[in-house]
C-alpha cells in the first residue's frame, strides 16, 4: 500500500482523524449537556460527587466550572484535529509540501502549547480553589508534551523549506 495519494495510508489516517474530530464534537456537546444537568439538578450532582469519593466537596457551580473548563480544552483539541485533518487531506491528495501546511503546523504547535499552559492553570485552580489532589506523575507527561510542541515547530520549518524548494523547482 502506498503512503501518499488517494487510497493510501495517508487517506486512511485522514478517515481516522475524521472519526476523532466528530467524536470530539460529541464530547463537547455532552459536556454542555452535563453542565445544564448539573445546574438544573444540583442535589443529584452532589450525590454523584459523594459516591465518587474524590475527597472534595464540590457544589453544582464548581462542577459546572470544571465541566466548562473540560469543554474548553476539548475545543482546543478540536482545533488541533481540524488543522491535522487539513494536512492529511493534502497528503491524501498527493500534495506533500502544500504551502498552507506550514501555517497549519505552526497553529498546531501554538495550540498544543496553549493547551498545556491551560492544563497547568486548570490544575492550579482545581487544587487551590476546589482542594482536589492530583498525582505527582504529571511531570513526565509535561516533558513529553513540550517535546511534541518543539517537534511540531521543527516540522513546520521542514514543510516551509520543502514548499520553497518545490516552488523553485516549478520555476525552472
Amino acid at each position: 500500500m502506498r503512503l501518499l495519494g488517494p487510497r493510501s495510508i495517508a487517506s486512511l489516517l485522514k478517515t481516522a482523524l475524521d472519526v476523532v474530530y466528530y467524536g470530539l464534537y460529541t464530547l463537547i456537546f455532552g459536556a454542555a449537556a452535563a453542565v445544564i444537568c448539573v445546574l438544573s439538578v444540583p442535589n443529584l450532582a452532589a450525590e454523584v460527587v459523594r459516591r465518587m469519593n474524590i475527597g472534595a466537596d464540590l457544589s453544582a457551580g464548581s462542577q459546572a466550572v470544571m465541566l466548562i473548563a473540560f469543554a474548553v480544552s476539548l475545543g482546543g483539541y478540536l482545533m488541533v484535529m481540524r488543522w491535522t485533518r487539513a494536512i492529511f487531506r493534502t497528503l491524501a491528495e498527493g500534495d506533500v509540501f502544500h504551502p498552507d501546511n506550514t501555517v497549519r503546523l505552526r497553529s498546531i504547535g501554538v495550540a498544543l502549547a496553549a493547551l498545556e499552559v491551560f492544563g497547568y492553570a486548570a490544575r492550579a485552580v482545581a487544587s487551590g480553589f476546589f482542594h482536589i489532589e492530583f498525582e505527582p506523575i504529571y511531570g513526565l507527561r509535561a516533558v513529553t508534551m513540550w517535546f511534541l510542541v518543539l517537534v511540531v515547530f521543527v516540522l513546520a520549518e521542514v514543510f516551509k523549506e520543502g514548499a520553497r524548494l518545490l516552488r523553485e523547482a516549478d520555476l525552472t
